[in-house]
């Protein structure tokens, strides 16, 4: 297994709890920020950065209780996404993943629910929130998108995930002239030269970064996220076929911690072998000429509009990057959420 950490050694670093006003990134690929300096969002009331979206509500539902009564909502209505089951078996329908596979009826355990910023005004506070703007910002730069807004809520029974990278997709680096796998084929089960690169070529720098935001306590016995320290720094990839040899942490840590990660940290849910409940959010975020993976600009509720912030609607997606992004003119800083569109036209008179 390759060095865990620069300079040849495999001794492990242990995540690292610091304040928010860190400006270097730890070789383990963790940055925590504790409760105590983290007002937000385990507490109800308006958040600290209320002023950024305009809205009339006199007051906000803390985050966990939000999460909590969306969850038991989208299950009454049968639009419930589970995974995590020990015997879950992914079925096909007509050559396509069927999407009664992630269902309780299949065997899905833990509770997923997407595209939150559609959910609740204390999930589009965390897009925007001060720490993020520091501390993704320290990791992508300071112009970055959301890619995926979502929650877990694992139960007890759930198994462990297993370790994975969010930047599986990124081609690896290569010897000019050399054959590659092609970028459109690269797959979530790594490739041998993924798991064991050659690293004289160098690594892919980090294009991704995770938000953990915890809603409860989160510890091994709950299914606590699972890392392994530095990995980030290895090039590789985790083998999915056996993951036993691999130095696995679970961090132990108190509801309203954010936990925020590079995203070619190996990382993934751990097995909820405990009788509680464990809640997350997670926010990825990535660098702008990236695709995302909810298409936030299309699934956005058109009905939050007009209340977001400018800050927002960047962060969403609706800003055009350096003529990334644009309907027409690529002079537009903005698109808007109804763009006018230019049909095809014919010159008067013919």
């Amino acid at each position: 297994m390759p060095s865990l950490i620069p300079g040849g050694s495999s001794q492990v670093i242990p995540p690292l709890f610091i304040p928010a006003s860190c400006h270097s990134s730890p070789c383990s690929g963790l940055l925590i920020a504790k409760p105590t300096v983290l007002p937000f969002p385990c507490v109800a009331g308006s958040s600290s950065i209320g002023s950024e979206i305009k809205n009339t509500f006199p007051s906000r539902k803390s985050a966990k209780d939000r999460l909590l009564e969306q969850a038991e909502a989208e299950e009454r209505l049968g639009l419930s996404f589970r995974d995590g089951g020990e015997k879950q078996e992914v079925k096909f329908k007509d050559g396509k993943i069927d999407k009664d596979s992630f269902s309780e009826a299949n065997g899905g355990i833990n509770q997923r629910l997407w595209m939150l910023v559609n959910k609740g005004s204390c999930f589009r506070d965390m897009v925007i929130h001060p720490l993020v703007d520091e501390l993704v910002g320290h990791i992508l730069g300071q112009d970055f998108i959301l890619s995926t807004h979502s929650a877990n809520i694992a139960k007890p029974g759930g198994v462990r995930m297993g370790l994975h990278t969010d930047q599986w997709w990124m081609p690896q680096p290569v010897k000019a002239g050399e054959n590659y796998i092609r970028p459109s084929e690269i797959s979530r089960k790594a490739d041998s030269n993924f798991i064991n690169p050659d690293l004289s070529l160098g690594i892919s720098p980090p294009v991704v970064a995770n938000c953990m935001w915890m809603l409860s306590d989160f510890s091994p016995t709950n299914g606590s996220t699972e890392v392994v320290a530095g990995s980030h720094l290895t090039g590789a990839h985790p083998d999915q076929d056996d993951q036993s040899s691999y130095p696995i942490l679970q961090p132990t840590a108190e509801a309203g911690t954010l936990m925020v990660f590079d995203g070619r940290l190996w990382h993934g849910t751990g097995a909820n072998t405990g009788n509680t409940d464990r809640l997350g959010v997670l926010t990825t975020f990535c660098s702008p000429q990236f695709r995302q993976q909810e298409n936030q600009t299309l699934g956005m509720d058109r009905d939050l509009w007009e209340g977001c912030s400018e800050k927002l609607k960047e962060r969403l997606g609706f800003k055009v990057w350096n003529a990334y992004g644009r309907i027409e003119s690529s002079m537009d800083h903005l698109i808007d959420i109804e763009p006018e569109r230019i049909k095809e036209l014919k010159p008067t008179g013919e």
